[in-house]
């Protein structure tokens, strides 16, 4: 099994400074190949995770830390929001009740309340064997 991942992982400092900072480094690398970017290289790898990490233990992606990486991440998750409510404004009003009148709303409950014009079709009232009402 030709597996990076099964294998004892061995690093220097010049590649990245901590297991911590490997993981998280790795994982974002794959979120982002599993999101449709390209491997840099070619790898004889089938899994994501595991092309993730080899390509950061090979330097072939370069890593941010510090404040830049802070600046960097805060701009992609506001390019995500902001696709997100471009995406949310174009599909067409949802049946919720929040866009609905209150008499649409009552008319929807008054379904599940008790119809007296239709009481002889409701369940009789339960009574124990003495005739009393439970």
């Amino acid at each position: 099994m030709n597996d990076l991942v099964s294998q004892p992982i061995d690093y220097t400092d010049d590649v990245i400074d901590s297991h911590y900072r490997l993981v998280i480094a790795a994982a974002k690398r794959t979120r982002q190949i599993m999101e449709g970017h390209a491997p840099v290289g070619e790898y004889p790898y089938h899994k994501e995770t595991t092309i993730g990490l080899a390509e950061i233990l090979e330097k072939k992606v370069p890593i941010m830390i510090g404040a830049p990486a802070v600046v960097a991440e805060r701009k992609h998750r506001e390019v995500l929001r902001a696709a997100r409510r471009q995406h949310e404004e174009s599909l067409p009003p949802s049946r919720g009740y929040a866009r609905e009148s209150v008499e649409t709303i009552v008319a929807d409950v008054s379904v599940y309340q008790e119809d007296p014009e239709h009481a002889e079709h409701a369940a009789p009232e339960e009574t124990d064997d003495l005739g009393r009402d439970i």
